[in-house]
C-alpha cells in the first residue's frame, strides 16, 4: 500500500510502486533503507521516507507526499531545510534526506541508487573520465559532498533541464524521466556496462586453524572469501569507507586486525567502556568476522561491500571518506533518525 490519502492516479503510483519494488529487491542496486525513488504530479511529489526500505514498496506505507512548490522555492532561495512543514500525507513519516534533490530535477520520475557496479567506478581521481570512455551517455559527475541539501547545490551548479543522468562520486546513480518504465531500462543500461568484476581471482581459501572473536561468528563460507585475500592492495580497502551508507551502517571503517589477540583486546576494550561492538571485524588473511547482533541493514551492507570491492580497479588512486566526512554523516540529525528506525 502507499499513502491513502495520495492525490496521484492509481494507475501511475502501480507502476512507480512496482519499480520501486524491482530496484528495492535488487540487492546490486538498492541496499537496505538506501535509495530513494519519486514522482511528481501537480505541484506535489512523492517521495520514499526516511529509513525505510524500497523493498517493502508493495505491501508497507513508505512513501510520503510533501509540497513541491514550497521546496523548489527553498532550494530556490538556498534554504537548507528538513522539509518537515511540507509533508501533505498523514503517516507520521519523514521525507528522505534526499528530498531536495528530487524537486530540483524537473522530470517526473526520479530514481536513486547505490549501484555497486556506479560506486566501484565513481571512487577513483579518474573516475569522470573513464565513467566517459564506458558510457555513451550524457551525464553530468558531482564530486563527493554530504548527502542532502549540501548535495542539491552541487547539482544545481551543474543541472541542465534535459539531463537524466548524474553519477555521485561515492555515492551513487541517479536518472530521471518522464516515463518510469523507460526510465527505470536507462537505469539498468547504466548498471549493466560498469558491472564488471575484477578481483574475483583475489579471494583466498581460509586457514583451517580455529579461531575465536568473542560475540562474533566467522563467515566462512566461500561468499566471503574475498576478506581472507592475501592481496595487500585489497586487504589495506578494507577499513577505509568509501559511500555514506557504509559509515552509517556499519560504522567508519571495518576495524581490521593482524592477529586474534589484538581482534580481542580490541572488543575487550570497547566493552569496559560501555560502547557498541562493530558489526564486523576482519582478520588478516583468516576473513570476516560478524557479531551475533548485527542487524538486518548492516548485514545487506557488507554485501554491498563485498560486490563493490570484487569490482574496484585496484590499478586505480582511490579515494574514500575522510574521518572528518565519516563524522559530518554520523553526527548529522537526519542519518541519526534514519538510524533509529533501522
Amino acid at each position: 500500500m502507499v499513502n491513502t490519502n495520495s492525490s496521484f492516479p492509481q494507475e501511475e503510483l502501480k507502476s512507480f510502486k512496482d519499480i520501486s519494488f524491482k530496484l528495492g529487491s535488487n540487492s546490486h542496486l538498492v541496499q537496505a533503507a538506501g535509495g530513494n525513488t519519486s514522482i511528481k504530479s501537480d505541484g506535489r511529489m512523492l517521495i520514499k521516507a526516511s529509513g525505510t526500505w524500497l523493498i517493502n514498496s508493495l505491501d508497507k506505507d513508505i512513501f510520503v507526499e510533501v509540497d513541491l512548490n514550497s521546496i523548489t522555492k527553498k532550494i530556490k532561495n538556498e534554504k537548507e531545510d528538513n522539509f518537515i512543514d511540507d509533508i501533505i500525507s498523514k503517516n507520521n513519516l519523514h521525507p528522505s534526506s534526499e528530498t531536495s534533490f528530487h524537486a530540483l530535477i524537473k522530470h517526473k520520475y526520479v530514481l536513486h541508487v547505490h549501484s555497486t557496479a556506479t560506486i566501484a567506478n565513481a571512487i577513483s581521481q579518474s573516475s569522470e573520465s573513464d565513467l566517459k570512455k564506458y558510457l555513451d551517455e550524457d551525464f553530468i559527475f558531482i564530486p563527493y559532498c554530504r548527502p542532502g541539501f549540501t548535495l542539491t547545490m552541487e547539482i544545481k551548479k551543474l543541472i541542465l533541464p534535459s539531463t537524466n543522468i548524474i553519477i555521485l562520486e561515492n555515492h551513487g546513480l541517479i536518472v530521471a524521466g518522464d516515463d518510469i518504465e523507460d526510465t527505470y531500462k536507462l537505469l539498468l543500461k547504466i548498471h549493466k556496462k560498469l558491472d564488471l568484476i575484477r578481483n574475483e581471482k583475489l579471494a583466498s581459501d581460509y586457514l583451517e586453524e580455529v579461531t575465536n572473536i568473542d560475540g562474533y561468528n566467522h563467515k566462512n563460507t566461500d561468499k566471503y572469501k574475498l576478506f581472507s585475500t592475501q592481496n595487500e592492495k585489497l586487504f589495506s580497502l578494507f577499513p577505509k569507507s568509501f559511500y555514506p551508507d557504509h559509515v552509517i551502517f556499519l560504522g567508519p571503517g571495518i576495524p581490521t586486525f593482524l592477529e586474534e589477540k589484538e581482534a580481542n583486546e580490541f572488543i575487550q576494550n570497547l566493552k569496559r567502556k560501555n560502547m557498541n561492538l562493530p558489526p564486523y571485524l576482519i582478520l588478516k588473511y583468516k576473513g570476516l568476522f560478524e557479531n551475533t547482533l548485527a542487524i538486518p541493514a548492516a548485514k545487506e551492507m557488507i554485501d554491498c561491500f563485498l560486490e563493490v570491492l570484487l569490482r574496484i580497479d585496484l590499478s586505480k588512486s582511490l579515494k574514500f571518506l575522510s574521518s572528518l566526512q565519516e563524522s559530518e554523516l554520523l553526527n548529522w540529525d537526519i542519518e541519526i533518525y534514519r538510524q533509529s528506525i533501522n
